[in-house]
C-alpha cells in the first residue's frame, strides 16, 4: 500500500476514510496489481477470488506450476495440524513485477493459527432449566456489563472469521435454551474459497458455534455473517477480509469483525505480519472495528499449541497485536448467590491441566499506536504496542464454583471457556454501540481506540486482580485485561450521546416594574446539559440554567425570549416567550366626607370616574370579570 504510515494515523483516531480516497492515496497501484496479474496468468496459475481493491492477488495452480513460476521447492511436512505439501524454500519473482508485492501467504500451509476456545465439558441434552449454577447465558453477560435493554444491534452486521461451520438447527437450539430473540434466519455463512476442510470442520466446529451463537445473542438485533475460510492460515484470513471489504462496498452494513484464533507473535514473520496488517488498516479505513482474543497462553504462550509454560518466551499474540484490532483479553466473572455480578479478576488456571490464561504482552513488532497515550503509568512507560486493549468473560464463578458458557453443537450442549468467548463477547457488544451511533446520526466507530482509552476510568469495570504468568493486573490500564471490562450504558453515554429534547417550553408571562418573573424550561438529553438564554435574540450573560430570573424587572425588560439547550450531540431551540412588563398603577384616595358617591341618584363624583377608568384599563391586562 502507499502511504501507509499515514492511513494508520488517520485510522487510529477513529477516523474513516472515503472508498475513492483510499484509492486515490493509499491503496496498491491498480497497473502493478494488473502486471502481476498478467504475469502469474501468464505462468499457469488461475486467480481464485477477485480483491476490489488490488491488495491480495488469491491465485491456485498445481506444484509442478508454482515451482516453475516462483522457482522453489515443495515437500510433505507433517505436525500438529496434520499432513501438508509445503514450500521448503523461498520463493522469487522476476524484478518487473517483483517490486510491487509486500509477502507470500498460503505456501507453508501447516503454519496455522489456533482457535483459542476450551472445551471444559459436556451437557448430554440441552434444556432450558438445566445446569442453572453450571452454565452461563447471554443475557447474564448482558446484565453484568450494564447493556442497555432497548439496544439489540439492529441494522448491525457482525462477521465472524473461522475456519468451520454452524447449524441453522443448532443456532435454534442455543437461542432457544438462552432465552434469547435472536433467530436463525439473521446467521449467514459465505463460504471462502473451497470452504473448511473435514479436519477444520472437525477441530474448529465448536469455536465456530461459540463465536456466532455469542456473538449474535449479545447483539439479538443484528445480523452475523460467518466467513467460512479453509485453514486458519494467513492466506485464509485475508482472504476472509478481502471479502468482507467487497461486501461493504455491496451495500452490507458491516461494522464489526470478531476473531477468536491466533499464534505467539515471536512466531511469525515480519512480512506475514505486514501482509495481515495491510488487510486490517483497510477495514477500519471502511469503519469496522475489529476484534481479536489475546490468546489462552497468558504472558507465556507456545508458539504451536498456544498453552502457557514460563519456560516459553514472553509474547504478545497475533492478530490482537496489530495496532488496527483490538486485543481482548479474558476475565473471571463473579456472580453472586441470585446471579448478580459481583466483580471480575484475571483469567488464569495455570497450574490446571489446561496451563491456560488471559494472553497479553508488549509487541515486538509494531510500534504503539496514538491511542495508547492514554491509559495510565505503564502505557506511558512503553514505545511498542501492548496487548489487550480490552477484556470480556472466559470463565465465571458462583461462590467459587465454576461456571462457563453453553455452547451447542451437533445438538449437544457444551461448556466452553477461553478468551475465544471474550471476543465475540465484547463484538456483540460493541455492535450495540454502533446501534446507538447510527440512532444519532454518528458513524460506526472504525478503529474504536481513540474512542475508548479516554474512558477508561469512567466506562470500563478495571480488573485489578490476579496475573496472566508474568504480569500482573492493577489499577488503569494492564497487561493481563487492558482497560478493563465494558460497562456499555457508559460507554454508549460518551460515545452515542442522544441530543437534547426540550419537554417543557417556557410560558410567557407579566410583571409590573420592580416585580420579578421567571421563564424555565424542561428537557432531556445525553450527558451534561448546557444552556443559554436570549432576549430578543441577544445573550443573556450568566443566565445559563434551566430557569432564568428577573427580581427587579424594568420596562426595558419587556420582549421575547429563548433558550438554546445543547450537549455534546446537538442543540435545540425553545419555542418564544413574551414577556409583558406594565407600570404599577397607584389608586386615589377618596376625598374627605365621601363627596357624593353615586348613591341616592345623585351624580357620581370624579373620584368615581377614576377609579372606573382605572378599572376598565387594567381589565383586559388582569382578566378582571366585566362586572368589575
Amino acid at each position: 500500500m502507499r502511504n501507509l504510515a499515514e492511513l494508520q494515523a488517520r485510522v487510529a483516531q477513529g477516523q474513516i476514510v472515503p472508498r475513492d480516497e483510499m484509492e486515490a492515496k493509499y491503496l496498491p497501484s491498480a497497473a502493478d496489481y494488473q502486471a502481476l496479474g498478467a504475469w502469474l496468468s501468464g505462468q499457469g496459475l488461475t486467480l481464485e477470488q477477485a480483491d476490489p481493491n488490488h491488495t491480495h492477488l488469491f491465485v491456485r495452480g498445481t506444484v509442478a506450476q508454482i515451482q516453475g513460476a516462483l522457482g522453489m521447492s515443495f515437500a510433505r511436512v507433517a505436525n500438529e495440524n496434520g499432513e501438508f505439501t509445503s514450500a521448503v524454500t523461498a520463493p522469487a519473482l522476476p524484478a518487473e513485477v517483483s517490486d510491487a508485492v509486500l509477502a507470500f501467504g498460503g505456501l507453508q500451509p501447516h503454519f496455522q493459527r489456533h482457535r483459542h476456545s476450551r472445551v471444559l465439558g459436556d451437557l448430554l441434552t440441552v434444556t432450558s432449566n438445566q445446569g442453572k449454577q453450571t452454565v452461563v447465558a447471554p443475557s447474564d453477560l448482558r446484565a453484568a456489563y450494564q447493556a442497555p435493554a432497548n439496544l439489540t444491534g439492529a441494522g448491525q452486521t457482525i462477521a465472524i472469521i473461522m475456519a468451520a461451520t454452524v447449524s441453522s438447527s443448532d443456532l435454534t437450539t442455543f437461542y432457544t435454551n438462552v432465552g434469547s430473540s435472536q433467530v436463525a434466519s439473521n446467521v449467514t455463512t459465505v463460504t471462502i474459497g473451497s470452504g473448511p476442510s473435514n479436519s477444520s470442520q472437525s477441530t474448529n466446529g465448536s469455536e465456530a458455534a461459540l463465536d456466532v451463537e455469542w456473538s449474535s445473542a449479545m447483539a439479538p438485533g443484528a445480523n452475523v455473517r460467518l466467513y467460512a475460510i479453509t485453514s486458519l492460515s494467513d492466506s485464509g484470513i485475508e482472504a476472509a477480509a478481502a471479502r468482507i471489504l467487497s461486501d461493504i462496498a455491496s451495500g452490507i452494513n458491516i461494522t464489526v469483525v470478531s476473531m477468536s484464533f491466533g499464534g505467539a507473535e515471536i512466531g511469525d514473520s515480519a512480512g506475514s505480519l505486514n501482509a495481515l496488517d495491510q488487510s486490517f488498516v483497510q477495514l477500519a479505513a471502511a469503519g469496522v472495528s475489529c476484534f481479536a482474543s489475546s490468546d489462552d497462553g497468558g504472558s507465556n504462550p507456545n508458539v504451536r499449541s498456544g498453552t502457557y509454560s514460563p519456560n516459553n518466551a514472553l509474547s504478545a499474540s497475533t492478530p490482537a497485536d496489530d495496532p488496527n484490532v483490538m486485543g481482548v483479553g479474558g476475565t473471571t466473572v463473579q456472580f453472586n448467590s441470585s446471579g448478580a455480578y459481583a466483580g471480575e479478576v484475571v483469567w488464569n488456571e495455570i497450574g490446571s491441566s489446561n496451563s491456560a490464561a488471559s494472553g497479553g504482552g508488549i509487541s515486538q513488532l509494531f510500534a504503539k499506536p496514538s491511542y495508547q497515550s492514554d491509559g495510565g503509568s505503564l502505557l506511558a512507560s512503553q514505545a511498542a504496542r501492548c496487548v489487550p486493549d480490552i477484556a470480556a468473560m472466559s470463565t465465571g464463578s458462583v461462590n467459587g464454583s465454576g461456571v462457563f458458557a453453553l455452547v451447542v453443537q451437533n445438538g449437544q450442549g457444551l461448556l466452553i471457556g477461553g478468551t475465544s468467548l471474550s471476543s465475540p463477547v465484547d463484538a456483540g457488544l460493541f455492535a450495540l454501540v454502533n446501534q446507538a451511533r447510527a440512532s444519532v446520526g454518528a458513524k460506526p466507530l472504525g478503529n474504536p481506540g481513540a474512542s475508548i482509552y479516554p474512558l477508561h476510568a469512567s466506562a470500563f469495570n478495571d480488573v485489578t486482580s490476579g496475573n496472566n504468568g508474568f504480569y500482573s493486573a492493577g489499577t488503569g490500564y494492564d497487561l493481563c485485561t487492558g482497560l478493563g471490562t465494558l460497562n456499555v450504558t457508559a460507554l454508549v453515554s460518551a460515545l452515542a450521546p442522544s441530543p437534547p429534547t426540550i419537554t417543557s417550553q417556557p410560558q410567557s408571562t407579566s410583571a409590573t416594574v420592580g416585580g420579578s418573573f421567571s421563564l424555565s424550561v424542561t428537557a432531556t438529553g445525553s450527558g451534561t446539559l448546557a444552556y443559554q438564554w436570549f432576549e430578543n435574540g441577544a445573550a443573556l450573560a450568566g443566565q445559563t440554567s434551566s430557569t432564568f430570573f428577573n427580581g427587579n424587572a424594568q420596562t426595558s425588560d419587556g420582549g421575547s425570549y429563548d433558550v438554546v439547550v445543547s450537549n455534546a450531540a446537538g442543540s435545540v431551540t425553545s419555542s418564544m416567550a413574551t414577556v409583558t412588563v406594565s407600570a404599577a398603577v397607584t389608586a386615589a384616595a377618596a376625598p374627605a366626607g365621601g363627596g357624593g358617591g353615586g348613591g341616592g341618584g345623585g351624580a357620581p363624583s370624579l373620584w368615581f370616574y377614576a377609579v372606573l377608568a382605572a378599572l376598565v384599563g387594567l381589565r383586559g391586562r388582569r382578566r378582571l370579570p366585566a362586572a368589575a
